[in-house]
């Protein structure tokens, strides 16, 4: 009896020991501003040569999708990678910039990477009607 009590203390300090290490470690929060009405994929380029680099400012990585989806930067995927958990918001925004609405992130569908050599991207699917971006 006293066995099976030292295995059960034994597995139950495991799992908190687990959930310690793999908890989110940071308060970052990953923002997409989208046009209004925006459906389709979203293609974030790293690695591109004289674009911007990607900024966290106050927890927060701010990501402006423009009306064609395409985003190139001059950061790493790994910034993104390096992050570990976070969180994600979206919204819609008007032409002036400001939030329109928020979005359901449940919306987002397939979240995949490429690497090709130095090329990275990043293709998150925002459109219900298609599963995956190309």
């Amino acid at each position: 009896m006293t066995k099976n009590i030292c295995i059960l203390i034994s597995i139950v300090l495991s799992l908190i020991l687990i959930w310690w290490l793999i908890k989110p470690n940071n308060d970052t929060t990953i923002v997409y501003h989208l046009p209004k009405g925006f459906k389709g994929c979203i293609d974030i380029y790293f690695n591109e040569p004289n674009k911007k680099e990607l900024e966290i400012i106050d927890d927060t990585l701010l990501l402006i999708v423009p009306e064609n989806g395409s985003i190139s930067t001059s950061s790493s995927y790994d910034l993104i990678m390096d992050l570990g958990w976070y969180k994600i918001k979206a919204f819609y925004i008007d032409n002036d910039g400001k939030r329109v609405s928020e979005i359901n992130t449940n919306d987002f569908y397939n979240v995949s990477s490429t690497t090709n050599g130095n090329s990275e991207r990043m293709m998150i699917t925002f459109d219900s009607n298609q599963e995956h971006c190309y």
